[in-house]
């Protein structure tokens, strides 16, 4: 068995995927990291992943997500009120944790009609932050197509994992992304042809 680090699994898991997703989709288009990893003949490294991928919190939706999560945090008034109208905290996303997007998301839909009319009470101190009813339907394909992933990681926890667990769930992953690759495809064109960046 090979010992490779994480960082080199993750860069070329990362790359397969990239390498995947422009074969498939639009064999025509590759980005400059790929072009100049091809022309230069190595493989790509996670500092050339990162320069094009803007993360998920491009997503305007989840960028208005995001400030909303970080707002209520800013201030023990803010933080009062919602307690008081919404009865639930929605948490924050993070990167050191599984499934925080996710969690943010699912808590957000638990008391969906308390958030709504929250927002609605307390508009000008959310400001652009509002969710709209588009942001709450591209929340609502988010959630679907995380829940997977949540799902997973609860699955694979514990003393009783095994490798050929692990290697199922994947395959499943794998299926799950499959199906969703054209709406993911959909969201990440637009988000590149605006431009967006949120965060």
């Amino acid at each position: 068995m090979s010992q490779a680090s994480g960082e080199d699994l993750v860069a070329s898991f990362s790359e397969v995927l990239a390498i995947e997703r422009s074969v498939d989709v639009r064999p025509s288009a590759t980005s400059k990291t790929q072009k100049e990893s091809q022309q230069k003949g190595r493989r790509l490294s996670k500092t050339d992943l990162n320069e094009d991928y803007h993360g998920i919190q491009s997503v305007s939706s989840l960028g208005k997500l995001h400030s909303l999560a970080v707002w209520l945090r800013s201030s023990s008034l803010h933080s009062n009120i919602w307690d008081d109208e919404v009865g639930l905290r929605l948490g924050i996303d993070n990167a050191t944790r599984w499934s925080s997007w996710y969690h943010v998301i699912n808590n957000l839909f638990k008391k969906k009609a308390q958030i709504i009319q929250f927002m609605l009470n307390h508009e000008q101190d959310i400001g652009d932050n509002r969710l709209l009813s588009s942001d709450w339907d591209l929340l609502s394909k988010a959630h679907s197509f995380l829940q997977p992933f949540a799902s997973a990681t609860l699955y694979a926890e514990g003393d009783k994992a095994s490798l050929s667990q692990s290697l199922f769930l994947m395959d499943c992953l794998l299926h799950h992304y499959e199906k969703q690759k054209v709406w993911l495809y959909v969201l990440f064109e637009y988000i590149s042809i605006n431009k967006l960046d949120v965060l």
